[in-house]
């Protein structure tokens, strides 16, 4: 889990400077790669988190609705 956990800090770290882009007064080029790159890197980031995340026990059939509330 110890990668996923730095993708997902990495990648949201990136978006949060690529949000911050246009109050820093960057260049339309630069700003318009961001955006480009943090498309690719949110894909790639659902895409490990749901090949190597960690599935929840409770189902959804048996009546749990969500994994983080007791039924």
């Amino acid at each position: 889990m110890k990668p996923i956990k730095n993708l997902i800090v990495g990648v949201t770290i990136f978006l949060a400077i690529y949000a911050a882009m246009p109050h820093l007064d960057a260049s339309y080029d630069s700003v318009l790669f961001m955006f480009i790159l943090g498309n690719v890197l949110l894909v790639c980031k659902v895409h490990q988190i749901l090949k190597n995340g960690i599935a929840p026990k409770e189902k959804f059939d048996d009546g749990y609705w969500y994994s983080d509330m007791d039924k």
